[in-house]
């Protein structure tokens, strides 16, 4: 179907941006045959929004009022912010995917409130700031940590679970990652339901077993694109990778990660996330889509909201402020949450430090 005809029946139920959007009809000298003969859409033109970022202490404030409270020199940082080009890209990309046809519901679209560029003024330390909502990301193995596949029953409730992380370190268990079995028997079993299939398939020819099969096929791919290529055999035989059970992580679009600007984060970078009155340490940990922001692990998710899970987002409002240092990773190597929390802690000293009432969350 012509990407433009889905964005068109989807719109209607999909926008909220200020009631159903308004319709008006488009004169025409054209015939419907003329018109089918050119392979004519008939949406001609469409209206989106780009909502506007915020950039100054007072709008984030109005958000969240403990960002002052939390860290004493937050209007000092906010004074010399600039807004980040990450910001208008990421809208871009959003438009891009609609325009492919893929309608980004409104709480996917509208999931950044602004990107800032902050530098303290006295220790010039940068700081990237995503002010977001809180998706959850299950990712990851580590045959040290978890050398059962049932040890990932929690985190293979996600639709959208990976075995890999971007962030891995080398393994040094004698363990075998369980998943390098798990996806080549998976597939056997498939392609055995799938002879299954077409013999019934010859017998009756219905729909039901045809759509068995496109659904046996849709899922004989998946497993494919999600364990069977060589990397990812090779990663998984060689590579430890975060658990996002475990570990306290964030996620940042792909493209982000891969800059060598200034101020771009790279894997491994330590974050502060702060969410009302309490303050998170973490690591960046993964890349995720080129058109959304806001997710984090399981762990961290859970510290925010003890009812997220694989299908349940941690925080549905732009609420979360995430707090990157760029160029702060060290050597990649097992999580160590004690040294995480004393590089987090140096690093906030270097931005004004915490409020005396307010200190760093200890992961457990």
């Amino acid at each position: 179907m012509n990407p433009l005809i889905v964005l068109l029946l989807t719109l209607p139920a999909a926008a909220q941006l200020s009631k159903i959007p308004t319709w008006a009809p488009l004169p025409t000298t054209s015939t419907a045959t003329t018109l089918r003969a050119g392979n004519a859409t008939y949406i001609r033109s469409l209206q989106y929004v780009t909502p506007q970022p915020a950039t100054t202490a007072a709008q984030l404030t109005a958000i969240n009022p403990h960002l002052p409270k939390i860290l004493p020199d937050f209007n000092l940082l906010l004074e010399t912010a600039q807004l980040s080009s990450r910001y208008q890209q990421l809208y871009d990309t959003k438009h891009k995917v609609n325009r492919g046809g893929k309608l980004l519901t409104p709480h996917n679209y509208f999931d950044c409130e602004t990107t800032l560029l902050l530098t303290h003024p006295t220790t010039q330390q940068k700081v990237f700031l995503l002010q977001s909502d809180m998706d959850v990301v299950t990712d990851g193995s580590d045959p040290g940590r978890s050398p059962l596949l049932s040890n990932y029953d929690l985190a293979r409730t996600s639709d959208w679970f990976l075995p890999e992380t971007a962030y891995s370190w080398v393994n040094t268990s004698s363990a075998p990652n369980p998943f390098l079995n798990y996806y080549p028997e998976t597939l056997t079993k498939l392609q055995t339901l799938r002879t299954q299939l077409e013999a019934e398939a010859k017998k009756d020819p219905g729909v039901v077993w045809r759509e068995m099969i496109r659904t046996c096929d849709s899922q004989i791919y998946r497993v494919k694109e999600r364990g069977l290529h060589s990397y990812t055999k090779t990663n998984l035989k060689k590579r430890s990778f975060l658990l996002a059970t475990r570990d306290p992580f964030v996620v940042l679009p792909v493209p982000w990660v891969k800059s060598t600007a200034a101020f771009s984060p790279r894997m491994g970078d330590y974050a502060a996330v702060i969410y009302k009155d309490k303050i998170y340490p973490a690591i960046l940990g993964d890349a995720g889509p080129s058109s959304k922001t806001g997710e984090a692990s399981l762990r961290l998710a859970r510290a925010l909201n003890p009812k997220a899970n694989g299908k349940t987002r941690a925080v549905s409002d732009l609420t979360v402020t995430y707090l990157f240092f760029p160029k702060s990773a060290g050597p990649r190597t097992a999580p160590n949450l004690t040294q995480w929390h004393a590089k987090v802690t140096t690093l906030l000293n270097n931005i004004g430090g915490l409020d005396p009432r307010y200190t760093l969350h200890t992961w457990e």
